[in-house]
């Protein structure tokens, strides 16, 4: 027996690691998983949504934070659409409309959702927490036009906004700065519920905002994304990469038994 598990090539591991973690991406399996606190008052503040309603959607993030932040927003964007509630998104970071483009294109090609109706990408504005300010006191005036330079005034969807106090929820998805210790300071005064979904490594330095009130929901890495697809019944990319990720560290802890078994039989035959 410690003979055999000793010639194992350990190729062979490399390639039962691979395909363990391949399958769940190509077909989720929904393993169970637990929903946070912060997951659940995050869900409860988008379910509450009506259709119609106006939520702002702050996409922070550049490619590098994606794979955190990303599922998060795609999630979240989703369940909005499903609940016909109209989304305006915008970024204060330079690399994030490439990255909210990604997450509506889906839409723009069918779904029965129309560009500037149901959804628009107001684009860039430059000037950090500054530009928030800007943002929240006159939606039209930071953003003249949108991400396709078609000029704000003419979309359908911002007709009826002016300022934040017109929206029902502000979300804010970030890697660093801006982040929500900005959105927090600059919503101060204005009424919509506060929303955040950060990078895991975020996810303590942000709580306090959420024990205080302040926000209403905080996700936390791509955990936090594969919960709230289960919550809201819509399994997706976050909840594969979680069942990857649980398939592949009881293929490597099996792996590491087996390894000591081996050890431990050799040394009780009297092998070197």
């Amino acid at each position: 027996m410690e003979k055999f598990l000793a010639s194992i090539d350990r190729r062979y591991i490399y390639i039962v690691l691979l395909l363990v973690v391949l399958f769940p991406l190509i077909r989720p399996i929904g393993l169970p998983i637990s929903i946070s606190s912060w997951t659940e008052s995050f869900y409860a503040v988008i379910d509450q949504l009506q259709a119609g309603d106006i939520v702002v959607m702050s996409i922070d993030y550049s490619p590098s934070g994606g794979p955190d932040v990303g599922p998060q927003a795609v999630a979240i964007f989703d369940h909005l659409m499903a609940k016909n509630v109209k989304v305006i998104g915008v970024s204060f970071l330079a690399e994030g409309p490439p990255q909210l483009q990604q997450i509506i294109n889906p839409y723009m090609e069918g779904r029965g959702k129309t560009y500037g109706v149901d959804f628009v990408n107001l684009g860039y504005a430059a000037g950090l927490e500054t530009a928030i300010a800007a943002f929240n006191a006159d939606m039209k005036r930071a953003f003249p036009v949108d991400f396709f330079n078609t000029p704000t005034n003419t979309i359908p969807l911002m007709q009826s906004v002016t300022d934040a106090n017109d929206v029902k929820v502000v979300m804010n998805f970030a890697t660093g700065i801006p982040g929500p210790a900005e959105w927090v300071r600059q919503l101060a005064g204005f009424s919509p519920d506060i929303l955040i979904g950060v990078v895991t490594v975020m996810g303590p330095q942000t709580e306090p905002y959420y024990q205080s009130g302040q926000i209403k929901g905080l996700l936390s890495g791509l955990r936090s994304a594969a919960e709230y697809e289960v919550r809201a019944g819509m399994p997706g990319s976050a909840a594969a990469g979680m069942d990857a990720q649980s398939l592949g560290h009881v293929v490597i802890i099996l792996a590491m038994a087996l390894g000591n078994l081996a050890y431990f039989l050799g040394r009780k035959g009297g092998a070197k």
